[in-house]
């Protein structure tokens, strides 16, 4: 079979935040089964042009493919007019060891699977009734977690900070544009979040931004990040007042994450953490279990997700006849 060439337009039209829900939420739930295999991360760092690679593989039990993934951040790329981030994903078939297909996703596979994962932890963890959406953040992430939201939960009111007003004003109106939302954009961590219902983080920050005292009783957070055992971005009191506490992986949380302070510091101990998101997807735990508690979601980043979202991509693509065929 010859090997298909997508493109980031191309996987755009076939992967829908809807369907990337979907997968995710399986890729999650197979996790906690054991069903997945993930051999851990190759790093190659070029200091002299300020460039990380990133390279990962995955594969689920009984399906077609395995995928491997190749992320990169190239720092002094802007210099040259090109974006700092690109990547590129190989889907290779399980039983032959042929490539099946390249896909130069430039990072939207990871971009949508995070943004799905939120959605997934809201779906478990936050309560029914989301008056008053926090958003933390201003850039792409922020925007793709506020919409896989809307597929899970209604949204009434979306009070939105950034470190930028300029940023904070065009994620507003990109989101005006797409949706009929009101959102109002505040200069102040505290304003946003004192009413929300709901908050999401999806920003990088290596001082504290919530307070505990902000937080509104029955208040879900979720929040996306912590790439760096330096970034933080609850204070250690929030930690500390969270009634349920679930990690994507705590084996990866307890090092990077939030929960990686509050271990460090000893506010919390593993005992607090409840489980992982996909132990809370089987049943193998409960969850939050009064509509008053306080329940938290520190989201990592996964790649557990890539073989079910590559697969996905793969046979929708060869469905609608997108992409460039290469023979093998």
């Amino acid at each position: 079979m010859p090997l298909l060439l997508l493109n980031e337009d191309e996987l755009r039209q076939v992967v829908t935040i809807s369907e990337a829900i979907d997968a995710v939420e399986a890729a999650f739930a197979a996790l906690a089964e054991g069903r997945l295999h993930l051999p851990g991360e190759f790093a190659l760092n070029l200091p002299e042009v300020k460039g990380e690679i990133r390279v990962k593989g995955t594969y689920l039990d009984k399906t077609p493919y395995y995928v491997v993934k190749v992320r990169s951040n190239f720092r002094q790329n802007p210099m040259r007019n090109l974006s700092s981030h690109s990547g590129l994903t190989a889907v290779v078939d399980a039983v032959t060891g042929i490539p099946a297909a390249i896909m130069l996703d430039n990072g939207y596979l990871s971009t949508i699977r995070s943004g799905a994962a939120g959605a997934v932890a809201a779906k478990y963890l936050a309560n029914e009734q989301i008056d008053q959406v926090a958003v933390i953040g201003s850039g792409n992430q922020a925007y793709i977690q506020l919409k896989a939201l809307m597929k899970t939960r209604n949204i009434g009111t979306v009070t939105a900070w950034a470190s930028s007003p300029a940023n904070a004003d065009y994620f507003a109106r990109r989101l005006v544009e797409d949706h009929d939302l009101d959102i109002q954009i505040t200069s102040s961590v505290e304003t946003a979040v004192r009413s929300a219902d709901l908050i999401v983080t999806a920003t990088r920050s290596e001082r504290p931004l919530i307070e505990a005292d902000w937080l509104k009783v029955g208040v879900h957070l979720t929040v996306i990040g912590g790439k760096r055992p330096t970034q933080q971005l609850l204070h250690l009191d929030v930690l500390r007042r969270a009634d349920v506490i679930i990690t994507d992986q705590y084996s990866q949380a307890a090092v990077t994450g939030e929960i990686y302070h509050g271990l460090e510091a000893g506010v919390i101990s593993k005992e607090d953490v409840q489980g992982e998101l996909g132990d809370l997807i089987i049943g193998k735990i409960p969850g939050r279990t009064h509509p008053d508690q306080i329940s938290l979601a520190d989201l990592t980043g996964l790649d557990v997700q890539d073989t079910a979202l590559a697969t996905l991509a793969l046979e929708k693509a060869r469905f609608l006849g997108l992409g460039q065929q290469v023979e093998n």
